[in-house]
């Protein structure tokens, strides 16, 4: 189900399959590249808008049972509350995290997107978590200018990592910052050239999952793990 908000600013499309943002305007000019399917050698890939990877950034090489960021993205969400500018969407967890609860709020605030997501372990046993955001921010020609640094678009396939809470990058003449709220300490930027965009994504410790010892978190029974940022753009 696709759901739209909107204020006198800004407009989003949500959709409750894998609590997906297709589409975030600004004055109707698009902020993140629509979401679309393309073609990767025999595959069709989603490509756009803006996802949550939950539980896990990237490849889980740990457990080895997580698909690639996460499940959450797959999954059906439902719908909590919903208001003109604001929606908060819930999933339960599955299989090994089926005692796990997770929720996602979107909010905007004039041409800002506040994006918040908590995960709460009502079971007995510690549960492993390092989330992220994952959007694809409309990128015409390619070029960024993050933190008033040029980033060398041949290294975008490959990710670049950088540590951080907040990040200001100018896309299309186009001002935007990520502000970390909470738990946002590390930035993957990211590129495969398949479509108009640029991935700038915040997480919690990047892709942990790939190695143990880069920090995931232990999430406690019946503790809360919350992440939390807003994106910023300059009118």
């Amino acid at each position: 189900m696709k759901i739209s908000l909107k204020n006198s600013l800004a407009s989003l499309e949500v959709n409750t399959n894998g609590a997906y943002i297709d589409n975030f305007e600004v004055k109707d000019i698009p902020i993140f590249f629509p979401k679309v399917m393309v073609k990767i050698g025999d595959i069709l890939k989603i490509r756009g808008g803006m996802h949550v990877c939950a539980p896990n950034f990237g490849v889980d090489d740990t457990l080895n049972s997580l698909p690639s960021h996460g499940f959450g993205r797959d999954l059906l969400w439902e719908v909590l509350e919903q208001r003109e500018s604001f929606i908060k969407l819930s999933l339960e967890g599955v299989e090994s995290y089926k005692d796990v609860k997770f929720t996602v709020v979107y909010e905007l605030d004039g041409p800002n997107l506040l994006l918040n997501l908590m995960i709460e372990n009502i079971s007995d046993e510690e549960k492993l978590v390092a989330p992220g955001f994952h959007p694809y921010f409309y990128a015409h020609d390619h070029s960024v200018v993050i933190n008033d640094r040029s980033i060398d678009k041949k290294e975008l396939p490959n990710s670049i990592y950088e540590d951080s809470s907040n990040e200001k990058f100018k896309l299309n003449d186009k001002q935007i910052e990520i502000i970390g709220i909470k738990n946002i300490n590390k930035y993957v930027f990211w590129s495969d050239f398949k479509g108009d965009y640029i991935c700038i994504e915040p997480t919690y410790n990047g892709n942990a999952f790939d190695d143990k010892e880069k920090g995931i978190y232990h999430l406690k029974s019946n503790e809360i793990f919350e992440i939390s940022c807003e994106i910023r753009v300059k009118l």
